[in-house]
């Protein structure tokens, strides 16, 4: 563990353990307690938990491409298997959307609210698209430097253009596939507008971070980054108040604010910074949220299979025993199961994977196979 960069894990850590607070209480908590002015309260700060997941996975991307620039500026074999990676996050997020495990019956019963489900954007694909973009943008332009200013620009306007998105509806003139990656209109939780955004400054920031470290001026970096944040953060979030104000009740304005986003990512980059120096005083010689950040990617879709369900447990989760039945208490308590089962499974599942690497591609491998296998043959 000692080679990685130990605050990124632990931040990408952070920010999986809040998502499955959030999931849980969102999938489980009764309407009354959901109404209350406490959870409303919540809800806000909850808001902040997608952002710090996206901008994260744009951090780690750049400090962990930075090295082999050469190699991903020409079709290497680490290219293309980056190219693999990103499409496997992608689709695995659809995967995650299929309505029935069955083709046949997709192609026979679905509707538009169906296909609408099936192809909405959420995380996985908001993080897969991007990162394919940024791997695919690198190896045209094959200059780091110049390329990590592009994303900065590249994610400002992605926040400054999406409330202009987010007055058209796409599906009317675009395939559902497409449209539906460009704003909320049928369904998509997480379309790249305004997401991408915070991926994209995330990746600046991580080349910064790492050219700087080679004159030892990574933390003096961040320092002026998270002073330039604490004065946005305020700033940001009171406009969005009066923006507010304006547009209400026009969610769709709301949701793609640009003030909404600069007080999101202000708010992100103030907190990974804190984690950073607080992180250097912690000497545990394995932190249990650098687990679940290590295994990131393993840690929300297992989460998510088990408070919502997925297209191979579509009638045991959470959600289907329990429903929006029950109290803070025990949603509590289920979270804390959750949380324990999910950091545990990680942690085997990190263990293995130094041990057995190999072991650990044919278990996932005969997986997918059996599942997909599944998916072609089954008619119902």
């Amino acid at each position: 563990m000692g080679a990685r960069l130990r605050f990124v894990d632990v931040f990408r850590g952070l920010a999986i353990l809040l998502m499955l607070h959030g999931h849980t209480a969102d999938a489980l908590l009764n309407p009354a307690e959901k109404a209350s002015l406490a959870f409303q309260i919540y809800t806000i700060f909850r808001g902040f938990t997608a952002p710090m997941f996206l901008f994260i996975s744009g951090f780690a991307f750049a400090i962990t491409t930075i090295k082999y620039v050469e190699d991903y500026s020409k079709l290497s074999e680490k290219f293309l298997k980056r190219i693999r990676k990103f499409l496997f996050i992608t689709l695995l997020g659809y995967f995650l959307h299929l309505p029935y495990l069955s083709l046949k019956k997709i192609i026979n019963e679905s509707n538009f609210e169906t296909l609408a489900i099936l192809f909405s954007s959420d995380v996985l694909q908001a993080i897969g698209i991007s990162l394919l973009i940024l791997q695919i943008g690198l190896f045209l332009l094959k200059d780091a430097s110049k390329f990590s200013h592009l994303s900065l620009f590249m994610g400002i306007f992605a926040f400054l253009i999406s409330p202009f998105l987010f007055l058209i509806d796409f599906s009317k003139f675009l395939p559902l596939p497409i449209s539906q990656y460009l704003n909320t209109f049928n369904g998509s939780k997480f379309p790249l507008f305004p997401w991408i955004g915070y991926i994209m400054i995330g990746n600046y920031i991580g080349y910064k971070f790492i050219s700087e470290s080679k004159f030892g001026k990574s933390e003096a970096f961040l320092n002026k980054i998270f002073k330039l944040s604490l004065l946005a953060f305020p700033s940001a979030f009171t406009l969005e108040l009066i923006y507010e104000k304006l547009f209400n009740p026009n969610q769709f304005l709301i949701y793609s604010s640009p003030f909404l986003a600069v007080s999101r990512i202000s708010f992100v980059i103030v907190l990974f910074y804190l984690i950073l120096k607080v992180e250097k005083n912690i000497n545990l010689k394995v932190h249990p949220l650098q687990i679940l950040g290590m295994e990131s990617l393993f840690a929300y879709v297992f989460h998510l299979m088990i408070v919502y369900g997925s297209p191979i447990n579509p009638n045991f989760s959470f959600s289907a025993v329990w429903g929006e039945t029950l109290s803070y208490t025990y949603v509590f308590i289920l979270f804390l199961i959750l949380t324990t089962t999910t950091l545990l499974t990680s942690y085997l599942l990190y263990t293995t994977k130094q041990s057995n690497y190999r072991l650990v591609n044919y278990i996932k491998f005969a997986f997918i196979s059996a599942t997909l296998l599944v998916f072609l043959v089954n008619p119902y």
